[in-house]
């Protein structure tokens, strides 16, 4: 665990659409999962690309400095994002098949940026297990056309927490699962985030979802804050109910 993860003095302004976005402070705790909700447009995945570093490469006027545990890095400088993503920092994309080359292995492909991956086999073994996709050795040769867009998105969680990074920025990381694996889904990450102490940047417009796997709640409009908080007494206004079947299964202990 490296500590608390604070984004500080952020900006993003796009010239080209007229859209910003600006923090003074925002903090995520180590093993806590912030969810980020609001409608479309309303700067959940920009706020997503700052944590992940992925804002220079956007058309995008960018400020502030991001802090991972004794790491502190500028938002827009390339050079120094190399040096901690994939390492301290690690994505879940929305559309798992644009990540995933189609002429390398999945396996290959998920121990993408791991050292040592040898060491990590046992845990990946179970994983795969836990997540009912196919076992190490057949994803060794195994193409990522060759597997649905839910189990590509389960590929992409495991590998995102194999090494147990400072941070996990999942991007819409049910989009692609019906709800029993939705809620599956939920379950696993969770439970690897308090195990390992990653904190995790939930951007999601499920709001049902939210109100059951975060411990914070973020709901963005127009670029700006409006409503921060615990889940419960944030979501209710806007009908949200926690589901019960997530809430008991963030109580469980997984084999993970």
């Amino acid at each position: 665990m490296t500590g608390a993860i604070s984004l500080s003095g952020f900006e993003a302004r796009f010239p080209s659409s007229g859209f910003d976005l600006s923090f003074h402070h925002l903090d995520l705790e180590p093993g806590g999962v912030t969810v980020v909700s609001g409608p479309s447009g309303s700067g959940k995945s920009t706020l997503g690309h700052a944590f992940a570093g992925l804002l220079p490469y956007m058309d995008a006027q960018i400020k502030g400095t991001l802090r991972v545990g004794d790491t502190t890095v500028s938002l827009n400088d390339r050079k120094a994002w190399r040096d901690i993503r994939g390492r301290l920092i690690r994505w879940i994309p929305q559309e798992p098949s644009g990540v995933f080359s189609p002429i390398l292995t999945t396996l290959n492909q998920m121990l993408e940026g791991v050292k040592n991956p040898e060491t990590h086999y046992e845990r990946l073994d179970r994983l795969l297990k836990v997540m009912g996709l196919p076992e190490r050795e057949t994803l060794r040769s195994t193409y990522s056309f060759e597997l649905s867009g839910g189990m590509l998105q389960r590929a992409a969680v495991i590998s995102a927490f194999l090494p147990a990074p400072a941070l996990v920025v999942a991007d819409e990381p049910t989009a692609h699962l019906d709800p029993p694996g939705s809620l599956l889904l939920a379950r696993i990450v969770t439970t690897l985030a308090a195990n390992a102490g990653t904190a995790v940047l939930w951007i999601t417009h499920d709001l049902r979802l939210a109100a059951a796997v975060a411990d914070r709640v973020i709901f963005l409009s127009e670029g700006r804050i409006e409503k921060e908080g615990i889940p419960g007494p944030l979501l209710d206004p806007f009908g949200a109910k926690p589901n019960p079947m997530v809430q008991a299964s963030k109580r469980l202990a997984l084999p993970v």
